[in-house]
């Protein structure tokens, strides 16, 4: 049987109308353009991989805090553990206001997670002298790397660890909260992006006693001119796909060329690199 047409009301008026007009909407990205390219560091306060849209990290989160007038109020942890499961499973959900510093009110509130199960906390490499007894090489993943002494393979093995990753997990669903608050108080979204890979993890970053504005200048007898922004991304994409964390990227770059971060490289010596971690990169067994 067919149901009775039901009358919607006529709507009147205009509808929902523009609150803020174009004029002081431009004026406000410009604003915020102009201090991300004046103040905030590449490499450190945000990160850019490849043509993709520039994913903001935890320091420049806290510098839009400080030129919004933002601070991080209480965080609201939820936790899960669930030790039935192979590997052990842990997981934080962490919500946490922003509140502005001159009347208090909460202006936003972000949300963040992680959990043991993700790709980074679930796997470890190990030798072949560390794998535990009861796992035949030949059925795990194998990956070759290049060490002092030539290459060697290591073994992909869950992490029975998990215990030790409380307090990395917990610290990461904050930052990701707080990002994902500052993002949306301050609009600048159409600036950076929040990749849950956190790709800060993978950035040469400069000493904290060296001023920001101060970098080392590349050393020009081996090659000219500096490394270029392609050739940092490549890189940085090169070590990812290897499985490289930070402190092995460092290692790495150091034991190729001698200088120990990327931005002290010449364009030869950036070229060099890029070859060596093609050529050297895991191989899947």
């Amino acid at each position: 049987m067919a149901l009775p047409e039901r009358q919607l009301p006529r709507a009147y008026g205009a509808g929902v109308n523009m609150v803020m007009d174009f004029g002081a909407l431009r004026q406000r990205l410009e604003e915020l353009r102009q201090f991300v390219k004046e103040y905030m560091v590449p490499g450190e306060d945000y990160g850019i991989i490849g043509d993709s849209k520039p994913t903001l990290f935890k320091p420049g989160a806290e510098k839009l805090c400080d030129v919004y007038g933002l601070s991080a109020g209480e965080a609201h942890i939820e936790f899960t553990r669930d030790d039935t499961k192979t590997p052990i499973y842990i997981s934080y959900r962490v919500s946490l206001p922003l509140i502005s510093r001159i009347d208090g009110k909460i202006i936003m509130v972000g949300v963040g997670s992680a959990n043991s199960w993700e790709k980074k906390y679930r796997w470890r490499w190990v030798t072949e002298r560390e794998l535990p007894p009861d796992l035949p090489k030949e059925t795990l993943k194998q990956a070759t790397f290049d060490g002092k002494y030539g290459s060697y393979i290591k073994y992909r093995i869950p992490n029975d660890e998990i215990d030790d990753l409380d307090n990395t997990l917990l610290k990461m669903a904050k930052k990701r909260a707080l990002i994902d608050a500052v993002l949306s108080a301050t609009r600048s979204s159409a600036l950076f992006t929040q990749d849950i890979e956190d790709l800060e993890d993978l950035t040469i970053r400069q000493p904290e006693s060296v001023d920001r504005r101060q970098r080392t200048q590349p050393d020009r007898s081996t090659g000219s001119p500096d490394i270029s922004q392609a050739q940092k991304n490549l890189i940085l994409r090169k070590a990812q796909e290897r499985g490289m964390d930070t402190e092995a990227l460092n290692a790495f770059v150091l034991q190729a060329t001698g200088k120990g971060e990327l931005d002290s490289l010449t364009k030869q010596e950036a070229s060099k690199l890029i070859d060596l971690l093609t050529s050297g990169k895991p191989r899947e067994r």
